[in-house]
């Protein structure tokens, strides 16, 4: 057999087992200390065992299912892989919705609308192209102030139908980047399409891009040339729907008008306004191309 390693460094320095009278009787003292010591360590171990153990307040919570069916929590943010196409609306049969506003290349009526944004008291989303950050940084930086999150709407308003993937992507990442030096944060997870229009290949490179693909359930045509205050606010509240999309554009000289308008007729049947992050949270996303009062040749 080979030889068992010196353990003297556990004995006296005497050589005496430690724990042992000179008499060769056990040392009361010393083993009151290790029982105490053996007694301490039990202790602390039972504690620790205790913490693993679920408070049984919570008991009703455990599921031991093993067929388990995994659902986005409510406070989770939308991402691309719930907007494999474009979406119009939010799939819920709460009456909720969100109010939006585009900007294109020029400001308009900026400054009279953003006050009747914040006069209104709701969480409206701006969607501004990289264009307009260059040419007005203060017309972003008093969206920024005014509180309202500010979106992707490319970089100079063209339609993604027209341009390669590579070419989408370069619009979103120009404006982004132009809109983060502003606002500190980013543009993601939500771009309205040019004029709502798009093709496949352009909502996955967008997607690819880190972006959703947006378009409306129903647009004000606050741009027309023939609109009224109670034409856009008609138009809004003909054809809105639960978990719906409004828009209208920042720049016209309506907006500012249209929006008190819009917010106590539809408050009246007992809509309320939420931001877009909350809207895609009240339930999986709807994902429809389809928009019947879209006006394609209209400015966006």
């Amino acid at each position: 057999m080979g030889r068992m390693r010196n353990y003297r460094r556990y004995s006296s320095p005497s050589g005496r087992i430690v724990g042992r009278s000179r008499g060769g009787r056990p040392d009361r003292s010393r083993l009151l200390v290790g029982v105490i010591i053996v007694a301490l360590i039990l202790l602390f171990l039972a504690y620790l065992q205790a913490g693993k153990k679920v408070p049984a307040t919570n008991s009703s919570n455990l599921n031991f299912n093993t067929n388990v069916t995994t659902t986005v929590p409510r406070n989770a943010g939308l991402t691309t892989a719930a907007c494999p196409t474009v979406l119009d609306r939010a799939d819920t049969t709460e009456k909720a919705v969100a109010l939006t506003l585009d900007i294109g290349t020029v400001p308009g009526d900026l400054a009279k609308t953003l006050p009747a944004a914040k006069a209104a008291g709701i969480p409206a989303a701006f969607f501004i192209t990289g264009k307009l950050v260059e040419n007005d940084r203060a017309a972003v930086e008093s969206i920024r102030d005014a509180g309202f999150p500010i979106y992707n709407h490319s970089y100079d308003n063209l339609r993604f139908s027209k341009l390669t993937a590579k070419e989408v992507q370069a619009q979103l990442q120009a404006t982004d980047d132009l809109i983060r030096g502003i606002t500190n944060a980013t543009t993601k997870p939500y771009a309205r399409l040019p004029f709502g229009d798009s093709t496949a290949e352009a909502v996955e490179a967008m997607r690819s891009a880190g972006y959703c693909a947006l378009t409306w359930t129903v647009d004000g045509l606050d741009i027309s040339s023939t609109a009224t205050v109670a034409s856009v606010t008609q138009r809004v509240q003909t054809y809105v729907k639960p978990g719906g999309i409004i828009l209208l554009h920042a720049g016209s000289d309506l907006a500012y008008l249209a929006i008190p308008e819009i917010v106590r007729t539809l408050q009246a049947q007992g809509y309320r306004f939420v931001s877009l992050d909350e809207l895609f949270r009240l339930v999986p996303q709807t994902t429809t191309t389809s928009n019947t009062n879209t006006v394609t040749n209209a400015p966006a």
